[in-house]
């Protein structure tokens, strides 16, 4: 995510792995490994939107979480990590203007992994440049 005016300070990344547990009688239920659970990113930080902006992309933000818009992430240096969908949000407003506008907005988004062979949206490039102000 580009730091202006859409602003991510902090990054956490869980993942898991899958396991089956098989009953059986008088003792500890056995497990299989049944591959790789995924990863969870969740993304958290501030914006300013009466200084530098940031409602809109958090807007955008929210109509994919919306619509379940499937998009690839890619680590800051160019690295892949595979295609996601933002499963919840939260924002909190601080300080609010006569307008209603808060001066600070702290937010969290969670994603979560799918499979990469998982199709992403068709509307995603433009929606992508909308966020990110690429253009």
């Amino acid at each position: 995510m580009d730091t202006f005016p859409f602003n991510v300070d902090q990054v956490s990344i869980s993942a898991k792995a899958d396991w089956a547990k098989k009953p059986v009688m008088g003792g500890i239920k056995p497990g299989e490994f049944m591959g790789d659970g995924g990863k969870t990113i969740n993304l958290s930080g501030q914006l300013l939107p009466i200084r530098i902006g940031g409602l809109t992309e958090l807007e955008i933000a929210d109509q994919m979480r919306r619509t379940g818009q499937v998009f690839p992430v890619m680590r800051g240096d160019g690295k892949p990590m595979g295609n996601y969908f933002i499963k919840s949000s939260k924002q909190t407003h601080k300080e609010l203007e006569w307008d209603g506008v808060p001066f600070v907005i702290s937010y969290q988004i969670g994603l979560e992994q799918l499979p990469d062979e998982t199709p992403t949206s068709a509307d995603l490039i433009p929606d992508l440049i909308s966020v990110f102000d690429l253009l």
